[in-house]
């Protein structure tokens, strides 16, 4: 991922609004702050609005690794975005704010942004994501990490705090020791929230596993290695291999995934379904796509890319249920590069089946474990499906890049 840490700068002349559950708390602050004792008033003054409020979020880990938002089980399913590269990130931050306002019309629950830059800007940006129902997962300086964390932590759209990211990247670094201290720092500061933290390499991840409460795992096959001439599959297995690893360890897993260009190709539209999906057969507790902007790249300039990622929001939100309670079971299907799972739920079994083959049409029986009654329905009309059950199997053909998803009733 492409980071850029910045400084904060000092509040000036500030007004704080904030708008809680349809109730507000106005509270003026108009002497200008000159020194650290000033900002140390603003901060207690913060401290002060929101300390005895009810509405302050609780975040926390369930046994099977859900992220859990005031005991209530969450999906987080969103974008980062890189708003420190902006060239007002002292100023009013405009573009984080107005693509936040994108995002949320999309109808994605998460964002993850840095924050910091600007007082004004931060406040303005964390309230329209409360009024727009989406949690945000900050990143910021890590140099001021424990003054930004008490900064901000009262305020009801933080789901979390970044520790670090590329946690295992080798040019970086970082310590197991280095990293749970910044992580005793963060929860010593807000002890309600989650800590994240994110890396990239399978074979390099697992010292970092349960440094924090929840590991994103970097996903981004499409045009990275000319070597790689399977990438759906690369991806399929790196997954696998993260998530089974952090099961034994009991890691909560979020997928970060591609929606960029390395170089100068970015995902289909069929292979980000494909990668998307991938993600659940793998019992990922959440995704957050990289990335909707940082410099030289817009996701909404991608028109194919964007509209395929926002026509997933609906796909998602009809299976949340299904993901945060449903008992989950990868499948067998003896075919290569035919991947599958089922969640039981509800009296129903959903099955998730996909080709990650670029070419080959795949040919397939899936047994299905349950006795299942024999009907059969496609979830979504308008997405490839066909496949039929018969005799305890999910029988059919799956195109290249393809997903199905079918819903058995027991």
């Amino acid at each position: 991922m492409l980071r850029n840490w910045v400084k904060l700068i000092l509040l000036t002349n500030v007004t704080i609004v904030f708008v809680i559950f349809g109730w507000q708390i106005p509270r003026s602050i108009n002497s200008i702050v000159s020194s650290h004792n000033d900002e140390q008033k603003i901060f207690m003054n913060i401290k002060a609005t929101f300390a005895n409020s009810d509405s302050v979020t609780n975040t926390s880990i369930r046994e099977d690794g859900t992220i859990m938002v005031n005991n209530q089980p969450f999906f987080p399913f969103g974008l980062y975005h890189d708003s420190s590269y902006i060239s007002d990130w002292y100023g009013s931050n405009t573009k984080r704010l107005e693509d936040l306002k994108v995002i949320s019309a999309a109808g994605f629950n998460t964002i993850r942004p840095q924050v910091g830059g600007n007082y004004d800007a931060d406040v303005a940006f964390l309230n329209e994501a409360q009024s727009n129902g989406i949690y945000v997962l900050s990143s910021f300086n890590y140099d001021k990490r424990t003054k930004i964390v008490d900064r901000y932590k009262f305020h009801p759209a933080i789901l979390g705090w970044e520790i670090v990211d590329d946690v295992d990247h080798p040019n970086n670094a970082y310590s197991v020791g280095g990293v749970i201290d910044w992580k005793a720092e963060i929860k010593s500061t807000d002890s309600n929230r989650i800590t994240y933290v994110s890396g990239a390499f399978p074979t390099r991840i697992e010292p970092f596993f349960n440094l924090a409460d929840v590991l994103g795992f970097q996903s981004y096959p499409i045009d990275n290695d000319p070597n790689v001439t399977k990438p759906l599959r690369s991806h399929y297995y790196a997954l696998k291999s993260v998530t089974e690893a952090a099961r034994r360890n009991n890691q909560s897993i979020i997928a970060n995934l591609q929606t960029f260009a390395w170089r100068n190709i970015a995902p289909s539209p069929k292979q980000l379904r494909n990668m998307t999906y991938s993600a659940l057969i793998n019992n990922v507790k959440g995704i957050i796509y990289y990335s909707y902007f940082y410099p030289g790249w817009e996701l909404s300039e991608n028109s194919a890319l964007w509209n395929e990622l926002k026509s997933l929001v609906p796909e998602i939100k009809q299976l949340n249920s299904v993901l945060l309670e449903g008992s989950w079971k990868r499948l067998n299907s003896g075919t290569e590069n035919l991947f599958a799972a089922q969640w039981t739920y509800n009296e129903s079994i959903y099955v998730v089946a996909l080709n990650a083959s670029p070419t080959d049409i795949i040919e397939t029986s899936i047994s299905i474990p349950e006795a299942v009654n024999g009907s059969v329905e496609a979830l979504f009309s308008n997405r490839p499906q066909g496949m039929i059950f018969n005799q305890g199997k999910l029988s059919g053909s799956i195109q290249p890049e393809d997903v199905h998803v079918y819903k058995l009733s027991l």
